[in-house]
């Protein structure tokens, strides 16, 4: 078993780690640790090495982390788990599940085929985003929020002084162009901290869910985060909603970000690779 951690001081990640530890020695299983040191390709490549030997790779990290460890196993036949320990985390929030829940999975036999997203040369497991949501994770990585009310916090802030900019595209092959508060691509449900922008988001079933939502001015882009809040943007004024499994922005020169990191500019390409990766999915 190949565990990733990322690094951390707080009590519950400590106990999380010593409580594998000790779980992987009474069960008799070998095991190899992997401390992440926050340089992507690097860390990458060198779980991609450690893990062709293994049969299950496990996360102790948030989604940042997670989604490290996708980009690092995708060409390779691991299960992987995940004990989230993150400030967001937006993916595993989508399951709902306990700590226990994540606990148990760990050792389960009970892995589902789960789609993994790709824009540019980065995968994602959760959602990937062009527009406003990719430029507060860029403000973010100066000053990071602490809590998950940090992050919806930072957004409202950063809000107040964002310019929509105009964007070009081709979305499950319609041409399309408008003025972008926020353009989505979700595989599960959960981002920014909490919000709940893909409710009918499902892991395998091949499409992701695109959300566009228009910039509209300052009221009107408040009024938009407001209603993404209280998870009531379905049929809102400026959201255009659609399933699909290709897309392409051409504007250049707009920040992307996956699963919470900052990855690259456009123009874009983003495809499903439907079931290519074996997720040990926890019983809630």
């Amino acid at each position: 078993m190949l565990i990733i951690i990322k690094p951390s001081t707080q009590k519950k990640h400590k106990k999380n780690c010593a409580w594998l530890l000790d779980q992987c020695q009474k069960r008799g299983i070998d095991n190899t640790i992997f401390y992440t040191t926050g340089h992507f390709s690097d860390d990458c490549q060198k779980i991609a090495v450690l893990a062709r030997s293994q049969k299950r790779v496990v996360v102790l990290g948030g989604d940042g982390s997670l989604h490290l460890a996708v980009n690092a196993l995708m060409a390779l036949n691991c299960s992987l788990a995940l004990l989230p320990q993150g400030t967001g985390n937006d993916f595993a929030r989508g399951f709902g599940c306990s700590n226990l829940a994540w606990r148990d999975a760990i050792f389960s036999d009970h892995e589902v085929k789960i789609d993994i997203g790709q824009i540019n040369n980065r995968y994602f497991i959760n959602i990937a985003g062009v527009g406003f949501d990719a430029h507060v994770v860029n403000a973010l990585q100066a000053k990071p929020a602490l809590t998950p009310l940090g992050y919806s916090f930072a957004g409202f802030k950063h809000l107040l002084a964002y310019q929509a900019a105009h964007l070009e595209g081709r979305f499950a092959g319609q041409q399309s162009q408008y003025h972008n508060l926020i353009t989505v691509f979700a595989n599960y449900h959960y981002f920014g901290g909490g919000l709940k922008i893909a409710p009918k988001a499902q892991l395998n079933n091949g499409y992701l869910e695109c959300y566009t939502m228009a910039g509209r001015g300052l009221l009107g882009n408040l009024y938009s985060f407001i209603r993404l809040l209280l998870r009531n943007h379905h049929g809102m004024k400026g959201l255009s909603y659609q399933r699909l499994n290709t897309a392409n922005i051409d504007t250049p020169g707009l920040l992307i970000e996956a699963d919470g990191e900052l990855v690259g500019m456009t123009p874009a390409t983003v495809t499903i690779h439907p079931q290519a990766l074996r997720f040990c999915m926890p019983q809630c």
